[in-house]
């Protein structure tokens, strides 16, 4: 199957493999790539800048997705010449910046950079997906997987911030996955993800639909030697551990979400199986080739279109809207408040339990200097000690927990879930500590101090 790059981490430029795999790039973060002092020395007069230029026009018409819009972005890039000589890398930045410009495509990228020309050449050359030098450091970066998890009210949190090639990835994308197992709900974290491999968004997604159901997730079609390649990708067959088909999935999106990143949040929205919650994505549709213009600068350019499988459009331009819109930064908590608020009222427990300290964060409130001071003091068979960030419990003389406000009067105990301390009040005083646990039972302390 063609593989779909559909953007990377902006602080490294992976190059293309082979001419059947397609990816995109966001530019707007960073425009060029950092090159070596010796060649950043290197400049270009008049003649050599236009030569540039010539050769960009030529690599647009042969195998941009849109050609009727060349002759605009060719009028930009002629206004980019510059009368004197200029450096190449701030004559492939200026490039860079008047192909966005003319065209609104937010993938466009042109790099000034010898070194990463002719290894692009040698990886298509030998059909590898990229270099070794890309692959060890995608693999220190542990493929994108910053975050798997599991959140109290059995819910299972994710956060990958690109998509690798599952050729190498799988493993991690499998570790990961498997902490969704037995979870009663998933949320599946884009904030900061700015795209790559969309066979990575193929296994990933396919984990969300139970096993023998095919879910078509993207119709695409690219230019491959000004031929016209049409494809589709569907749900994998098999995937390693356990499929959660029945399981309410939250995907979290924000502003610097983008390409490979949307298109996963954008087709989960369309077929019904994931909410989205935060902000509007960046606007990043397009799939894209890397082009060597000559021996120092390489071209990346869109060279085809995504569909999603239900209205057939995209979101290039526009972004992808969540159903819930709140500050990307309140995302994690609103997602977990919207898998438990359900459940809770419907009667379950566990949901309750844990739907105390997400509202009680998303108020904003904390517990004051005060209240700390108060609590502060010698119980029977524990001790709460005041510290510089709060409060600690001492049992036993030997053992010493962290507590963290979640109400009013009321403590989480950081380390356990079982348990957790709310203040008793007499005559405005707190006379007492009562130990609430997960079961509903309570047992009080009384205040000897």
């Amino acid at each position: 199957m063609t593989s779909v790059r559909h953007t990377i981490c902006c602080a490294t430029y992976f190059k293309l493999g082979s001419p059947m795999s397609l990816r995109a790039f966001m530019p707007l973060l960073a425009l060029v790539i950092a090159a070596p002092a010796t060649v950043n020395a290197q400049t270009l007069d008049r003649e050599a800048q236009r030569e540039v230029v010539s050769r960009l026009e030529a690599a647009l018409q042969q195998n941009y997705v849109f050609p009727d819009r060349v002759p605009a972005i060719s009028a930009e890039l002629e206004r980019r010449v510059q009368a004197g000589p200029v450096e190449g890398r701030p004559f492939a930045a200026s490039l860079a910046q008047g192909l966005v410009k003319a065209s609104d495509d937010l993938h466009f990228s042109v790099t000034f950079d010898p070194d990463a020309v002719a290894a692009d050449r040698e990886a298509k050359a030998s059909g590898e997906e990229g270099t070794q030098a890309e692959r060890d450091r995608e693999r220190a970066a542990n493929f994108g997987f910053r975050d798997a998890r599991r959140l109290d009210g059995s819910l299972a949190y994710i956060r990958f911030d690109f998509f690798a090639d599952p050729q190498y990835a799988q493993d991690t994308a499998t570790g990961a996955m498997r902490f969704t197992e037995g979870a009663k709900g998933i949320i599946i974290d884009l904030r900061y993800n700015n795209g790559g491999v969309l066979e990575m968004a193929q296994l990933l997604m396919s984990y969300l639909y139970a096993a023998g159901k095919e879910q078509k997730f993207f119709d695409y079609f690219y230019n491959k030697d000004e031929v016209r390649v049409e494809r589709s990708q569907w749900s994998l067959a098999a995937v390693p551990g356990q499929r959660r088909g029945d399981v309410p999935v939250v995907v979290l999106t924000g502003s610097t979400s983008f390409s490979a990143a949307e298109w996963m949040a954008f087709a989960l929205q369309k077929l019904g199986r994931a909410t989205l919650i935060g902000e509007r994505t960046a606007g990043g549709a397009h799939p894209v080739d890397s082009v060597p213009i000559d021996d120092r600068f390489m071209l990346q350019v869109p060279i085809g279109q995504i569909r999603d499988p239900v209205d057939g459009r995209d979101f290039e331009g526009v972004g992808v809207a969540p159903d819930l819109a709140v500050p990307a930064s309140d995302a994690l908590l609103t997602a977990q408040k919207f898998l438990l608020q359900s459940r809770a009222e419907a009667g379950d427990a566990e949901a309750k339990w844990a739907l105390v300290p997400v509202e009680f964060a998303l108020s904003g409130e904390t517990a004051s200097a005060a209240t700390l001071d108060e609590a502060a003091g010698a119980y029977e068979g524990r001790i709460l000690v005041r510290t510089a960030t709060g409060l600690a419990y001492h049992w036993r003389d030997r053992f010493v927990l962290a507590l963290d406000p979640i109400g009013e009067d009321l403590f989480a105990v950081q380390g356990t879930d079982d348990y957790r301390f709310r203040l008793v009040r007499a005559n405005g005083r707190v006379s007492g500590l009562e130990r609430v646990f997960k079961s509903g039972e309570a047992v009080n302390y009384r205040r000897l101090d």
